[in-house]
């Protein structure tokens, strides 16, 4: 009920990033003892929202989830690729049609089947894994359109910094911000690798 914004907004989330701003500065103002909107003693845009811009702070965000999603797949990709290549081996001598075109074809085993499925899943194993690395470069820092705006020039490194040591996932201030604000391509990568692999 804190959150009185409407389900359709910008592309960029604005309505809800500021609105997240506006619930941590009453949340500690409440704490500090002062009224609800009393902002001269901590205020949602100059306290809470400091440096900071729905175009770095989402991306970032999106990036950081990706990466345990995607780590967490990993981990079930593998084992699904390993008890692929087990059948594989079990169902050596099991004897079956293979079909092409929609039709019966020519002979094959079950667990050259089987093979065939484990090698493809590996590929895309491999192909997420190396998604992780660009998935870990963000733009924090880069505020509203990548030219760093409001920021002080520290605070790029320094947020990176410690949303390395918060997350344990190591990260990486882009090279260009402009470029990392405005190209969202990174995530056409793992996209495309997860529509393989289902």
């Amino acid at each position: 009920d804190e959150f009185a914004v409407g389900v359709i907004q910008g592309g960029a989330g604005t309505s809800t990033n500021m609105n997240t701003n506006e619930v941590i500065a009453n949340r500690g103002l409440e704490i500090m003892g002062f009224e609800f909107g009393d902002y001269q003693h901590l205020h949602p845009i100059d306290d809470v929202n400091r440096s900071q811009s729905t175009n770095d702070v989402y991306p970032t965000a999106i990036k950081h989830a990706m990466v345990f999603g995607v780590k967490r797949l990993l981990h079930e990709h593998r084992k699904l690729t390993e008890a692929c290549a087990r059948k594989g081996g079990e169902f050596a001598d099991v004897l079956k049609v293979g079909r092409t075109q929609m039709q019966d074809a020519v002979p094959m085993t079950l667990g050259q089947e089987f093979s065939g499925f484990a090698h493809t899943l590996a590929e895309d194993l491999d192909r997420l894994g190396e998604t992780i690395p660009w998935l870990n470069e963000i733009n924090m820092g880069a505020t509203a359109i990548g030219t760093g705006i409001t920021a002080d020039p520290r605070y790029a490194e320094a947020v990176c910094r410690h949303l390395s040591e918060i997350t344990g996932v190591q990260m990486e201030t882009a090279a260009d911000l402009l470029q990392a604000t405005s190209d969202a391509g990174i995530l056409m990568t793992p996209s495309g690798t997860l529509k393989r692999a289902a």
